[in-house]
């Protein structure tokens, strides 16, 4: 059987989703197997959420892998590395939607992803978890909604569809176990958000070994929670080998968490909220995703089967998509719509908006390699230099870090061309990067 296919377990009892966790306790007599959610692709005209990443059926009586997945592993590296700036997210959860036709908001969506990305930093330990609060205020203008949000969570369970013991199965997972609200909400940042997770939601997490790997910075600027919904499954997919995604419109429906009974006509589901999610996307991602017609399964005159494209975007237009998540949100959407040319508002000192990521870095790097090129900058000199991310200096700026791979190369490009890369660096960023630094291999960073 082929060694890339994935099988994933959950702690499911033989009624459905339970709390309990799968592995048996010291001195206790040995436990029932745990029940397996197998990847699997459904078979046409069936209803359910794509969990196989490679596009291709599930063979029967997969050999079951370690229960110790690679989404802890990658999500505790991650954290250590990376804090809120990069989130890991199980393809599993990626690939669920909420139960009993409801739907979370987006404020809830994007703080449930902060908290999957803060337990998956200690291996999805059974704990009360505690979440500053500092780390979602952005989206939250006061406490009150903040634990609104945490309330939602709480009262939501999810859905993971997939063969279980041989049939195809519905396993509805509750997502929190427990939350503390204080009597006093006071309005301090400093303040934490404490909760812990179910058992079952814990294992669906801990026990995967495919995810998707969110930006922090760009999760939080999306606005609508059919293009959030789009940019998980977008960011799990689109650096695979295969990265379409074929769905029944019933799935894409529930996948996007379009509300139950609403939008029930496809041309008016497509324009009020697959569109709208694709180029919110389109503007904000590393990639683009695309549903073109000529893809379309219809029986008759209706449209049963759509197919998603998920591509990654060339160096230009991927700078151009830092840009755009450095610009102020006023004017994103009439720049999404073409409806001018540019609006910009000022940009407040206080607060800094957070750092670009290293997706971010690299975009920038690219965009500024061909900018210097026509600066007549060395060609070799530029292939050695390797952005490692942008960063805040002493005087409250922001560079560009630069790693050489030879130690000649970083001291030519900062005695000869270091002028020269942050005019164009700052002419890039519209003047939110302004500095630059060199480090060459083997030394330390500099003070």
């Amino acid at each position: 059987m082929p060694p890339s296919r994935r099988k994933t377990t959950v702690a499911i009892d033989e009624g459905g989703a339970d709390d309990q966790n799968s592995t048996p306790k010291a001195g206790r007599a040995k436990a029932a197997p745990a029940a397996e959610i197998l990847p699997y692709s459904p078979a046409f005209g069936e209803t359910g959420v794509v969990i196989d990443m490679d596009g291709a059926p599930a063979p029967d009586n997969l050999p079951a892998l370690d229960p110790g997945g690679h989404t802890a592993r990658v999500a505790a590296a991650t954290f250590e590395r990376d804090g809120y700036k990069h989130l890991i997210k199980a393809a599993e959860a990626v690939y669920s939607y909420p139960a009993n036709g409801s739907r979370l908001s987006l404020p809830a969506q994007k703080m449930l992803n902060f908290m999957i990305h803060l337990a998956g930093s200690q291996n999805f330990a059974n704990k009360l978890y505690r979440l500053p609060k500092k780390v979602v205020r952005g989206n939250h203008k006061g406490n009150e909604r903040i634990f609104d949000a945490v309330k939602e969570i709480y009262e939501s369970s999810l859905v993971v569809i997939g063969p279980f013991r041989g049939r195809r199965s519905r396993a509805e997972l509750r997502i929190l176990s427990s939350y503390v609200r204080p009597e006093d909400e006071v309005e301090i940042d400093s303040a934490d958000i404490h909760f812990q997770f179910t058992d079952a939601f814990l294992e669906l997490q801990r026990s995967s070994q495919l995810w998707a790997r969110l930006s922090g910075p760009a999760m939080v600027k999306v606005t609508s929670t059919y293009a959030l919904k789009l940019y998980e499954i977008g960011m799990q997919r689109y650096q695979m080998d295969h990265p379409s995604l074929t769905l029944d419109i019933e799935t894409l429906r529930k996948l996007m968490n379009v509300p139950e009974g609403a939008y029930k006509d496809f041309g008016i589901l497509r324009t009020r909220t697959i569109d709208r999610a694709m180029a919110e996307v389109n503007q904000l991602a590393p990639f683009r995703v695309d549903m073109p017609d000529e893809k379309f399964k219809r029986k008759g005159r209706k449209i049963e089967e759509v197919t998603l494209d998920f591509h990654a975007k060339e160096e230009e237009e991927a700078a151009e998509t830092f840009m755009e998540r450095e610009r102020h949100a006023a004017g994103r959407k009439a720049r999404r719509l073409g409806n001018v040319e540019k609006l910009e508002a000022p940009v407040p000192a206080v607060p800094s908006p957070p750092l670009p990521d290293a997706d971010d870095a690299e975009a920038l790097w690219a965009a500024a390699r061909h900018a210097l090129g026509a600066r007549n900058v060395p060609t070799p000199l530029l292939r050695d230099l390797e952005a490692v991310g942008i960063e805040e200096t002493a005087r409250g700026s922001r560079k560009l870090v630069l790693r050489a791979a030879h130690a000649v190369t970083a001291d030519t490009a900062r005695r000869g061309h270091e002028a020269t890369m942050r005019l164009v660096l700052s002419s890039l960023s519209s003047g939110s990067i302004t500095e630059v630094e060199f480090r060459a291999p083997g030394k330390q960073r500099r003070a």
